[in-house]
């Protein structure tokens, strides 16, 4: 074996032990959802909305560049986007006036528990700035709610600026995970270190519902989709390519759709310029993520599009952000960075 084999070697086998502590005892059970209705159109769809209300929650920002966010080597890059840059961690509170209330992620780890960087060192890491009463579980609590009063946290993927909050929400008393069987497998592969998962940040106890594909329905431009309460308000979109199991989302709100890229297209250049992120696992299915996405985009002008880290969407990081309430205009972070009150499109 050459030293440059024997290097790589004990670099894997040392980034291996590094993650490999567990992930705690869970039992995984389907989504049991009704399998929804064949050949619906968005447009049937978004004529029928539901009364979501929906808040954003910037809740910290990390440190990183295009070898995470966007592909460099891309000659359609912006000269722009080639750079390392602060850009925010957010999640999302999602009321429904039937099925109760969920997370969409669970932001970056709370200030009292120390710093919120984190990697492995000396193999990667990710620098991350947060404050006192940023973090998901602080936000619930100042509205009278605790996380055990969630009915799930839908995890878009399990790196680490998306997971972060985890483990308060765990303490706070959050039962159900909400994720996608492929990514799941990911998270609990012996190779989980090797693409980004972190064992500290998703052990514990806690049931883990998995989408079941059988009862996933055709939709026009993005393929096999969930209805995920079966009543057309919220869908959750399969976007594999930045991690093997990685979801987008969609909610048909009284102000108008949102799609939630989350990280298929980190920045806005991702979508408005087609190149995948700088970090996947497999560039084909990141692409047919983004051209997927792309296309609803097209057909659809009327949807207000939040992506998974751009920095102009969210100019007053830490601010709480209504972006659909019933029965009145929504708030959504312009691309100039103010944000400003639309009309119901």
């Amino acid at each position: 074996m050459t030293k440059r084999a024997l290097s790589w070697t004990l670099a894997f086998w040392a980034l291996w032990l590094a993650g490999c502590g567990g992930v705690g005892e869970h039992v995984l059970t389907p989504w049991r959802v009704e399998a929804g209705q064949g050949g619906r159109t968005w447009q049937g769809v978004f004529a029928q909305p539901a009364e979501l209300r929906v808040t954003a929650w910037v809740t910290g920002e990390v440190f990183t560049g295009p070898a995470i966010l966007i592909d460099a080597k891309n000659p359609r890059t912006p000269a722009a986007d080639k750079r390392e840059q602060w850009v925010p961690s957010v999640a999302y509170l999602v009321e429904h006036p039937s099925q109760g209330r969920f997370l969409m992620d669970a932001g970056v780890a709370p200030a009292q528990t120390g710093p919120c960087a984190y990697g492995i060192r000396p193999f990667y890491w990710v620098p991350c700035r947060t404050a006192p009463g940023r973090d998901v579980v602080a936000r619930l609590h100042g509205r009278g709610l605790a996380a055990r009063d969630l009915r799930f946290v839908m995890l878009s993927h399990f790196h680490g600026d998306h997971v972060g909050g985890l483990q308060s929400l765990l303490l706070d008393g959050l039962e159900t995970v909400l994720t996608t069987p492929e990514e799941w497998s990911a998270v609990t592969s012996w190779k989980s270190p090797l693409e980004g998962y972190l064992d500290a940040q998703v052990r514990g106890s806690y049931a883990v519902a998995v989408l079941d594909r059988a009862r996933a329905v055709d939709m026009p431009y993005v393929g096999r989709v969930w209805d995920l309460f079966g009543d057309g308000s919220v869908w959750l979109i399969p976007i594999a390519g930045h991690s093997r199991g990685q979801l987008a989302a969609l909610l048909n709100t009284s102000q108008g759709p949102l799609l939630f890229t989350f990280d298929a297209s980190h920045l806005r250049s991702n979508l408005e310029h087609r190149v995948i992120p700088g970090a996947t696992v497999d560039e084909t299915q990141a692409m047919d993520a983004i051209d997927r996405l792309r296309a609803l985009r097209a057909a659809y002008p009327a949807l207000r599009v939040f992506y998974g880290h751009e920095p102009t969407q969210w100019a007053q990081a830490g601010a709480e952000v209504v972006l659909a309430q019933p029965g009145s205009g929504g708030i959504t972070p312009e691309g100039s960075g103010v944000f400003a009150r639309r009309a119901a499109e």
